[in-house]
């Protein structure tokens, strides 16, 4: 990422960091592109230099992501268990297990778990 880049990226975040911490932000920015540099990972980069800058600014401790991490694994979850309950939804109305998994978005060998063949 260029500073002109980097600078467009931070916007107005820009003008509340120090020199020294945009240094800092385009190190880790060079390190986070080399920990995700597939071209589809740019969801995940653009959360890392988030964290980032945040953690610079001092608006997020570890203590908070570790929090947001704990609250997304268990809405992670839940989405799960109402999908694998979809599916054994669909396949007691007759959908053959494979579909049902499929249409659900969840493994196969699992939702033969849920259904008790596994």
């Amino acid at each position: 990422m260029s500073t002109d880049d980097l600078m467009a990226w931070l916007g107005p975040a820009a003008d509340d960091l120090t020199p020294e911490q945009i240094d800092r932000v385009r190190t880790e920015a060079a390190a986070i592109r080399r920990r995700y540099p597939d071209p589809d990972e740019q969801p995940e980069r653009d959360a890392a230099l988030s964290a980032v800058v945040q953690y610079l600014l001092g608006e997020i401790m570890a203590e908070d992501a570790a929090r947001a991490l704990a609250t997304a694994r268990q809405r992670e979850r839940e989405a799960y268990v109402a999908a694998e309950q979809m599916a054994v939804m669909l396949v007691a109305d007759g959908v053959p297990k494979a579909t049902a998994a499929r249409r659900a978005g969840i493994d196969r060998m699992s939702l033969l778990k849920a259904l008790g063949e596994r």
